[in-house]
């Protein structure tokens, strides 16, 4: 089922702040449970990116340290456990390929070395199992001894795993990058579940999947939750929401009943700052019952009674290492109440900083008066390190691209520079002032954008690719520090960007086919697959052949790719596809030496097809442009007439709308020209394939693509 969440707002919670550790990893951060039969605030333990795990209480409005361990490698995911039937009251954490346990009083009772060859990045346990993944190996291990194995196709972002006293058998979940949740029954794969998007973080349906412990919630990173059933043979999809407001990725899901009406909230965590609260109605559909939007993105959420024994709250971990809370606690200046004690403390701890900061001064201008002395001449400084949480992800639903940058400083400023031609789109929640230089091509510079940031640590980009077009775009990230430092990130645009992955192929479409044959290794064929082609594993294919199938965000054609030594093989509906991939891999195979031999098939029916797939498109943008350019002129007569209804209903349906129809038209700059020139590389590909020259009758092809109607450009197409 698929449905728009609705908005209802009426919880009413209040932030305050707790503690500050270090920056924190996806997932770590838990409420212990209380003991049966007794009150009061739940312990909060957290484990940080310095590798210190830290459990606290707050008691009368302060915060009250419970143990601390010492500082290691950067911790990666904490979880809960505990024998079955139990409490999970045992503490767990994951640090490189190491997991240890704690009690809930700070001794250590476990430390495991499991041996994987890569980092530990998700980690589930329940009774005596555990359950690890790494980017690509899933392990279980039971009383610490290896019992199944599995090696995923594709990145693990996260697991969970089935209650075994409600289903009977162990039933690890994995939520996979190629959007795919994967069901493990011992060391082999049961079946794949394709969700509508790159799931990021799994969790239980009401902490322990529901009446038959099958349902799990999953969130994505193009800003989804759902809730499916992983029943023992096929899957059940129960609801899956939209992302209309374009709100960020998912980072973090919890289960809490916030209201104690007996049926559990979902407490959502984005990585655009903003935490959801969604309950349910009579029909057991969600619907959003409270928005709150933090600084920072959210790394951890939990629900329970933390500043007070009475009162519900949410707890929530930021990537900075900020613990902070939503309580439903009225007079929040009760729940942080400072006692005389309290105030002398923090007197003193203003005082030292006032000195500190003196001394940072000082010793500041002894630095500048040294390398300025002609004898320091030839001496630099030692470079600031600091840390950066990026991401650059392509948003499926409006086929663009979000860079995700943040620090655990603030930053100064962001240099974007790109060798191919991207599109770069405002964001209405930027706060950063954004300078364009004229670019030059001559020199392969097509983008030059200077991003001037202001009290904050996170900047949100938007940008368009150009199929077809293949480079770099680099970031040049200044935090502000001293002495000035810079950090390099390079993301790739590859040659089919707007592509990505699916799990299934339409056999009713018309389809074009290539096939590439030549003397090339099953690891150069899936190295070209990397290059042409986003969200290619890194590792090849588990058998001697490998298969993927892709979708356009922008066009929605589809795009099946199967690759073996020796062999590449495509088909698509889309020949413009078709061309890119043929004009890729042969400049590939040139470089490299290799003799290829090409073939292909044209189906002339995919040609209407694709423009029947497009063509809606053009036309609610045109007519989008067109109602832009009324509202200043209908406006302009509604301020002149006063009364609008004389106009047409059209008219005062454009102008009740205007602010709607403005907004969407600035997200979505340049779209028109961007399809014409889809519809035009189609022509020119199609005679390409066919070796003609038809570059004269462009102009002609863009005359009727401005009619905007159907049957004359199909007629064209046909004719020309």
């Amino acid at each position: 089922k698929y449905f728009y969440a609705r908005s209802s707002m009426d919880l009413k919670l209040n932030p305050v702040f707790y503690s500050q550790v270090g920056a924190l990893a996806p997932q770590t951060l838990k409420l212990l449970p209380l003991s049966s039969g007794k009150k009061g605030p739940q312990k909060v333990v957290v484990g940080d990116g310095d590798g210190i795990l830290t459990c606290f209480t707050v008691k009368k409005g302060e915060v009250v340290p419970i143990f601390k361990t010492l500082s290691g490698p950067r911790i990666n995911r904490v979880e809960l456990g505990g024998p079955s039937g139990s409490p999970k009251e045992k503490i767990f954490f994951a640090t490189g390929t190491e997991v240890q346990g704690y009690t809930k009083r700070g001794k250590r009772f476990l430390k495991f070395e499991t041996n994987l060859t890569e980092n530990i990045q998700s980690m589930y346990v329940s009774g005596a199992d555990l359950f690890v993944c790494g980017k690509n190996i899933y392990n279980h291990y039971h009383d610490c001894k290896d019992t199944n194995y599995f090696l995923c196709s594709d990145k693990v972002n996260d697991m969970v795993c089935l209650p075994p006293e409600l289903t009977e058998v162990l039933s690890p979940v994995l939520a996979c990058q190629d959007s795919a949740l994967r069901l493990i029954h011992g060391s082999e794969l049961a079946y794949e579940v394709e969700v509508a998007g790159p799931p990021q973080c799994l969790t239980l349906s009401g902490n322990n999947g529901g009446e038959d412990g099958e349902e799990v919630l999953y969130g994505t990173q193009n800003g989804r939750i759902g809730l499916v059933k992983i029943g023992p043979e096929e899957p059940l999809y129960r609801w899956d929401t939209s992302n209309e407001k374009r709100e960020g990725g998912v980072t973090c899901l919890s289960v809490y009943d916030l209201l104690k009406d007996g049926t559990p909230n979902i407490l959502v965590g984005r990585d655009d700052g903003m935490v959801q609260i969604y309950g349910f109605d009579d029909s057991d559909e969600p619907h959003l019952k409270l928005t709150h939007t933090f600084s920072e993105s959210i790394s951890s959420i939990a629900g329970g009674m933390v500043g007070s024994s009475d009162h519900e709250e949410v707890v929530v971990g930021t990537y900075t290492g900020q613990i902070l809370g939503l309580t439903s606690r009225t007079n929040v200046q009760e729940v942080a109440a400072i006692s005389d004690e309290t105030k002398t403390k923090l007197a003193a701890l203003r005082q030292e900083i006032s000195e500190l900061e003196q001394k940072v001064a000082e010793a500041q201008t002894r630095y500048k008066e040294n390398i300025m002395k002609p004898e320091r001449k030839d001496q630099i400084s030692a470079i600031p390190q600091f840390e950066v949480n990026d991401r650059f992800t392509l948003n499926q639903d409006e086929a663009w691209y979000t860079l995700f940058i943040e620090t655990l400083v603030p930053l100064d400023t962001v240099m974007l520079q790109s060798n191919v031609p991207v599109d770069i789109q405002e964001v209405d929640k930027s706060v950063a002032v954004v300078s364009y230089t004229p670019p030059d091509v001559k020199n392969g510079n097509y983008l030059l954008v200077t991003y001037r940031c202001s009290k904050t640590n996170r900047l949100e980009v938007k940008l368009r690719t150009i199929e077809g077009q293949h480079g770099t775009l680099q970031a040049y990230i200044i935090p502000v520090t001293e002495p000035k430092s810079c950090r390099l990130r390079k993301y790739p645009i590859k040659p089919l960007s707007l592509h990505q992955r699916v799990h299934s192929f339409d056999e009713n479409r018309p389809c074009n086919s290539l096939k590439i044959e030549g003397k090339f290794s099953l690891g150069e064929a899936h190295a070209w697959m990397r290059f042409c082609l986003p969200d290619v594993p890194d590792q090849l294919p588990l058998e001697d052949e490998g298969t993927l199938y892709f979708r356009s965000a922008f066009t929605c054609t589809q795009l099946e790719c199967q690759y073996q030594k020796g062999s590449l093989r495509f088909r698509t509906d889309n020949m413009s596809t078709l061309s890119v991939l043929k004009d890729e891999l042969s400049r590939e195979a040139t470089e490299k030496n290799i003799h290829i031999e090409i073939a292909y098939d044209l189906s002339n029916e995919s040609v209407p097809h694709m423009l029947t797939l497009i063509f809606p498109l053009l036309e609610q943008q045109l007519m989008l442009a067109k109602n832009v350019q009324l509202i200043e002129a209908l406006q302009e007569l509604k301020v002149s007439e006063g009364d609008i209804g004389f106009m047409s209903p059209q008219y005062q349906l454009i102008l009740n709308n205007a602010e709607l129809i403005q907004s969407e038209f600035k997200i979505q700059p340049c779209m028109v020209e961007r399809i014409m020139a889809v519809i035009t590389d189609l022509y020119l590909d199609r005679a390409n394939f066919k070796g003609e020259n038809v570059k004269s009758q462009v102009p002609e092809l863009l005359e009727v693509l401005e009619n905007c109607d159907l049957e004359p450009l199909l007629t064209f197409f046909n004719t020309h």
